[in-house]
Protein backbone atom coordinates (compact mmCIF):
# COMPACT_ATOMS: atom_id res chain seq x y z
CA UNK A 1 0.00 0.00 0.00
CA UNK A 2 1.59 3.23 -1.05
CA UNK A 3 1.35 6.64 0.55
CA UNK A 4 -1.07 8.00 -2.07
CA UNK A 5 -3.68 5.33 -1.43
CA UNK A 6 -3.29 5.78 2.35
CA UNK A 7 -3.75 9.54 1.95
CA UNK A 8 -6.82 8.99 -0.25
CA UNK A 9 -8.38 6.63 2.30
CA UNK A 10 -7.61 9.06 5.13
CA UNK A 11 -9.12 11.89 3.06
CA UNK A 12 -12.41 10.00 2.99
CA UNK A 13 -12.50 8.41 6.45
CA UNK A 14 -11.38 11.38 8.58
CA UNK A 15 -14.19 13.76 7.44
CA UNK A 16 -16.64 10.88 7.77
CA UNK A 17 -15.48 10.21 11.33
CA UNK A 18 -15.66 13.91 12.18
CA UNK A 19 -19.18 14.08 10.73
CA UNK A 20 -20.23 11.04 12.77
CA UNK A 21 -18.71 12.48 15.94
CA UNK A 22 -20.47 15.84 15.47
CA UNK A 23 -23.76 14.14 14.64
CA UNK A 24 -23.51 11.90 17.68
CA UNK A 25 -22.71 14.89 19.87
CA UNK A 26 -25.76 16.80 18.55
CA UNK A 27 -27.95 13.75 19.03
CA UNK A 28 -26.74 13.27 22.62
CA UNK A 29 -27.21 16.96 23.49
CA UNK A 30 -30.70 16.85 21.99
CA UNK A 31 -31.50 13.75 24.03
CA UNK A 32 -30.18 15.41 27.18
CA UNK A 33 -32.36 18.45 26.54
CA UNK A 34 -35.45 16.33 25.98
CA UNK A 35 -34.73 14.25 29.10
CA UNK A 36 -34.31 17.41 31.15
CA UNK A 37 -37.60 18.71 29.79
CA UNK A 38 -39.33 15.44 30.63
CA UNK A 39 -37.84 15.51 34.13
CA UNK A 40 -39.13 19.05 34.70
CA UNK A 41 -42.59 18.07 33.52
CA UNK A 42 -42.55 15.02 35.79
CA UNK A 43 -41.29 17.11 38.73
CA UNK A 44 -44.15 19.58 38.22
CA UNK A 45 -46.64 16.74 38.09
CA UNK A 46 -45.26 15.23 41.30
CA UNK A 47 -45.41 18.59 43.07
CA UNK A 48 -49.04 19.12 42.01
CA UNK A 49 -49.96 15.63 43.15
CA UNK A 50 -48.22 16.19 46.48
CA UNK A 51 -50.23 19.36 47.02
CA UNK A 52 -53.45 17.58 46.05
CA UNK A 53 -52.61 14.72 48.42
CA UNK A 54 -51.98 17.15 51.29
CA UNK A 55 -55.33 18.84 50.56
CA UNK A 56 -57.08 15.46 50.52
CA UNK A 57 -55.48 14.50 53.84
CA UNK A 58 -56.72 17.74 55.38
CA UNK A 59 -60.19 17.17 53.97
CA UNK A 60 -60.30 13.60 55.31
CA UNK A 61 -59.26 14.81 58.77
CA UNK A 62 -61.99 17.46 58.70
CA UNK A 63 -64.57 14.88 57.60
CA UNK A 64 -63.48 12.50 60.35
CA UNK A 65 -63.82 15.25 62.94
CA UNK A 66 -67.26 16.14 61.60
CA UNK A 67 -68.21 12.47 61.57
CA UNK A 68 -67.16 12.10 65.20
CA UNK A 69 -69.26 15.14 66.14
CA UNK A 70 -72.28 13.77 64.29
CA UNK A 71 -71.88 10.36 65.92
CA UNK A 72 -71.74 12.03 69.32
CA UNK A 73 -74.91 14.00 68.53
CA UNK A 74 -76.69 10.85 67.33
CA UNK A 75 -75.61 8.95 70.43
CA UNK A 76 -76.88 11.82 72.59
CA UNK A 77 -80.21 11.92 70.79
CA UNK A 78 -80.64 8.14 71.06
CA UNK A 79 -79.83 8.11 74.75
CA UNK A 80 -82.62 10.54 75.65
Amino acid sequence: MDLTRLYGAAEITIPLLVFLAVSLRKFRSGMEASWKEEAEVYRGKVERQSEELADLHAEVRALRAENAELRAQIAELLSR
